[in-house]
């Protein structure tokens, strides 16, 4: 079951709650160093059409959830993958 199931079937159960999810794949952080970055960039291409993303990238995200204007919005998964599949 993925985060995305599960944020459909907990806004489907604590609804009028909103429960939606911000489900990231690869992102370039300070704690990403620890991978070796070589490796990581020969990767990418084969792995995500776009590249890994940067957390500046995804922030907007939040507090679109968070205020009024995601009203309508629940049981989401916001995905930011950078052309990568749930499959790869």
């Amino acid at each position: 079951m993925g985060l995305d199931t599960l944020a459909d079937g907990m806004a489907r159960a604590f609804g009028p709650v909103r429960l939606s999810t911000i489900m990231p794949r690869w992102l370039l952080t300070d704690i990403s160093t620890a991978c070796d970055p070589e490796a990581f960039e020969k990767l990418t291409p084969q792995q995500m059409p776009l590249r890994g993303g940067r957390p500046h990238e995804i922030i907007g995200a939040t507090p679109y959830l968070a205020s009024d204007a995601s009203s309508y919005t629940t049981g989401a998964g916001d995905r930011h993958r950078g052309g990568m599949t749930s499959t790869r």
